[in-house]
């Protein structure tokens, strides 16, 4: 059997297995190119907020969210990204509060699961099937790559690049097929190999940090000092100080809050080159003399925690800003036509008619 039908069975036949599921993944991609976008949109009242010249102390915004909500406590606070967007304050009930960051106001609280946003990652990563359906979207995502080198095989004898004006529906179809292909192919694979290790992280980390010299060192849980000098913790506003001293340069995107105990902060950073929404920096700090337990900085990063630290950028779109934000809209897209189209190019009238 010649290479070509070998290539064209198997596009095919891999694609009417996995095209449902393809579908779900391209539409679900597009989406979540805005999640955070579309989150902060369908729940306003509780981000947006009027920018002033001054902003309450953090110490002061978690105080005040303990009073409010007396029967649980907080164990976080996410910092916006711009002056215009609301401190959101995790509760240990699983929900979230929101503070305007300017007078102290608690503008409401959610459950972040049950969000439209969260359903569609959900949806897109596990098929809303916990564990099972992420390992069967990794298996489809590594399919799609594999339907990816099967169609640059199928595209090469005729190298279309431009639909032919005039051409019958049929022609077009097949056309459209291809230069969508062809296109998307570079974007597509890049999204399918990073679905892949997002999926498998558990298996495709462990292969990946090979590439470092130096074993992780394991992030400590809790205090040095089996017995605290000090009875008093360090406010959120000290650690975030000496977060930022730490890794200047880097800002702090959300900082845990410590239980009284052993129990360290744990300072989020993230660097201007760093597209990731909470950054990969991190900063572990003693809750009760300030010291620096550990430091995790992306810029003096090893080779297999940096290709780690870009997987999610890469499949997201988000590693260049804007404009490769855009190059992921316009893949997921072109997988949905390309998926409508290839439906066409096999269907044929009459092709499930008993005899």
């Amino acid at each position: 059997m010649k290479p070509i039908i070998v290539f064209r069975k198997l596009h095919l036949y891999v694609a009417l297995v996995i095209g449902l599921f393809v579908l779900v993944l391209a539409v679900t991609g597009a989406a979540l190119v805005f999640e955070n976008e579309i989150d902060r949109f369908l729940n306003s009242r509780l981000f947006n907020v009027t920018p002033q010249s001054q902003r309450i102390s953090l110490q002061s915004a978690i105080e005040t969210v303990n009073k409010t909500y007396p029967q649980t406590s907080a164990t976080g606070i996410r910092l916006p990204e711009s002056d215009d967007l609301s401190f959101e304050v995790s509760l240990k009930n699983g929900r979230a509060a929101c503070v305007n960051p300017y007078n102290g106001e608690v503008l409401g609280d959610r459950d972040r699961e049950q969000s439209l946003a969260r359903l569609i990652h959900l949806l897109h990563t596990r098929l809303l099937l916990g564990p099972s359906g992420e390992t069967l979207m990794g298996i489809i995502s590594g399919l799609t790559f594999l339907m990816a080198l099967t169609g640059l095989a199928l595209w090469w004898p005729r190298k279309l690049l431009t639909i032919k004006p005039g051409s019958s529906r049929k022609r077009l179809n097949f056309d459209l097929h291809n230069v969508l292909g062809i296109y998307s192919l570079v974007f597509l694979c890049v999204i399918s190999i990073t679905g892949v290790m997002i999926a498998f992280g558990k298996t495709t980390d462990a292969w990946v940090k090979r590439l470092n010299a130096s074993s992780d060192q394991a992030a400590p849980q809790s205090v040095t000092d089996q017995s605290p000098a000090q009875k008093t913790t360090l406010t959120l506003d000290d650690a975030i100080h000496i977060a930022g001293q730490t890794l200047p340069g880097s800002r702090t995107t959300l900082i845990t809050v410590p239980p009284p105990g052993k129990a360290v902060f744990l300072a989020f950073q993230k660097f201007p080159e760093d597209r990731t929404p909470a950054g990969r920096s991190r900063v572990h700090i003693d809750q009760y003399s300030g010291k620096v337990l550990l430091v995790e900085n992306t810029r003096t990063a090893e080779t297999g925690t940096r290709i780690l630290n870009l997987k999610r950028s890469l499949h997201t779109g988000d590693v260049w800003g804007w404009p490769t934000r855009i190059c992921a809209l316009l893949t997921c897209l072109m997988l949905v036509a390309q998926t409508i189209t290839g439906i066409l190019i096999w269907w044929k009238p009459g092709k499930f008619r008993l005899a």
